[in-house]
């Protein structure tokens, strides 16, 4: 596949994630909690499985392998997408889509503590920029937040999702390294989350009388391309993207998720843009371009060594 075409690829996987916080914030109003969380992931697992049934033959050969998918299903998957649905109930869909932009740096920045690659001048120049912004959004541009320790308790959820987020990297990483796909780690994520989740949702249906499911066919519409669009298909093309462009190219594509999730807030849902958004959003796309900046040559450097990146 030519450079150019995958990256008119990526730019529809930024439409789809940019979309996801929006529809996912009016999904989180009609749904029971776990019910939701079971969906999406159920969903993504049966679109994965048609996406990769050529590969279905191929699971992790050993104990080691076994551990790291299942860390990575638990950080990645299961905790990830709990924190996310609970920080977007209660904060704005822009600001959930803006600190998740950071993920391109935690990820750098965990690559450093973990697997020691290097970080650059520019990159620990982007680290910084990117959580102040990411600061400014969770403090509201104000001191005074800071001071009283006032803050909106669904930015907090959803900095502890970017945290365990970048955290299932590294069993990914360790996964991968062993040349295993990690197409099939997402699909053994999905899977495995909606297998835990059943019983909860179980549970919840029965406290609450089988009696709180949406009616309306336009909910379950918009839940089913959440499932299948945003979290399956985009994360496989996401990853055909890293291995066709490069993942310091790739990840400056990320600017583009907060924009779209943005413009589409102000136009769907009604949500204001006020001035610390915009100064945020400048810090943190400046810090990942400055931060995705050499990692690609680091990498190269090191024989025999697969990069891989995955988005559960």
């Amino acid at each position: 596949m030519s450079a150019k075409r995958m990256k008119l690829i990526l730019l529809l996987v930024i439409l789809m994630w940019g979309s996801n916080f929006v529809v996912y914030k009016i999904l989180v109003e009609k749904f029971p909690f776990w019910t939701l969380v079971f969906f999406r992931n159920f969903f993504a697992a049966l679109a994965l499985v048609w996406i990769v049934r050529k590969f279905l033959h191929i699971k992790p050969s050993n104990k080691k392998l076994w551990g790291y998918v299942l860390a990575a299903t638990l950080l990645g998957v299961f905790i990830n997408n709990v924190l996310f649905q609970y920080g977007l109930q209660y904060t704005l869909a822009t600001n959930a889509s803006l600190i998740m932009g950071l993920t391109p740096l935690s990820t750098a920045l965990i690559s450093y503590f973990v697997f020691h690659v290097p970080l650059q001048r520019k990159q620990i120049l982007g680290i910084f920029l990117g959580f102040f912004g990411v600061f400014l959004i969770v403090m509201k541009g104000s001191l005074q937040n800071l001071i009283e320790f006032s803050f909106n308790i669904g930015d907090l959820f959803i900095v502890g999702t970017l945290i365990f987020f970048s955290l299932s990297f590294i069993f990914v990483k360790k996964a991968t390294d062993t040349k295993f796909p990690a197409e099939i780690i997402t699909l053994y994520g999905y899977t495995i989350t909606s297998i835990c989740l059943f019983p909860m949702v179980f549970w919840e249906q029965t406290k609450n009388g089988w009696g709180e499911l949406p009616t309306s066919l336009i909910y379950w519409i918009m839940l089913l391309y959440v499932g299948i669009f945003p979290t399956g298909v985009g994360t496989l093309l996401w990853n055909r993207g890293i291995s066709v462009l490069g993942p310091s190219q790739v990840a400056i594509f990320m600017n583009g998720v907060p924009l779209v999730a943005a413009v589409a807030s102000v136009w769907v849902l009604g949500e204001p843009i006020l001035w610390f958004h915009i100064f945020g959003f400048i810090f943190i796309a400046t810090g990942v371009i400055l931060g995705s900046q050499n990692r690609e040559e680091i990498v190269q450097r090191k024989k025999g060594e697969e990069s891989k990146s995955i988005s559960v």
